[in-house]
């Protein structure tokens, strides 16, 4: 039974931090501070830049980033590359972007959802309810 508690306290620590370290590698602290305050504006694409990464299956794969240019409500023009979305708009197509008035620089068009906006929590509950089981199953074996 001892040996189920500590190894409880030991996955659900683990859970914890694995969950931190996927949501901040998902960008979602930057994402859940943009959508926070709810501003959104018009952004027009500027300019694209194309990028060859390698696809999981080990060939070469085109990714292309819109620069995107839009206005505050305060009036500050702001330009920024977007690396995160799937949207790949043409050059003068406008786009709606989320943004945080303390930094719009962070501003994403990818829009409000259930799981980034709740991710880490998301994540640490699935591992940490699998912890429970585990834990469980071996304080059932003598």
């Amino acid at each position: 039974m001892v040996i189920a508690a500590v190894y409880f306290v030991l996955a659900v620590g683990a859970a914890v931090m694995f969950g931190k370290n996927l949501d901040r590698q998902l960008q979602g602290p930057r994402l859940r501070a943009a959508w926070a305050e709810g501003l959104t504006a018009e952004a027009r694409c500027v300019s694209l830049r194309a990028e060859e990464v390698q696809s999981p299956e080990g060939g070469p794969l085109a990714q292309t980033h819109p620069t995107l240019e839009f206005r505050t409500a305060d009036g500050h023009t702001v330009s920024f590359e977007e690396r995160q979305s799937r949207l790949t708009p043409a050059l003068g197509d406008s786009v709606t972007v989320y943004y945080g008035a303390a930094n719009p620089k962070d501003a994403t068009t990818r829009a409000p959802s259930f799981g980034m906006r709740h991710a880490r929590a998301l994540i640490t509950a699935a591992c940490s309810f699998f912890a429970l089981v585990s834990a469980f199953v071996i304080a059932l074996i003598p």
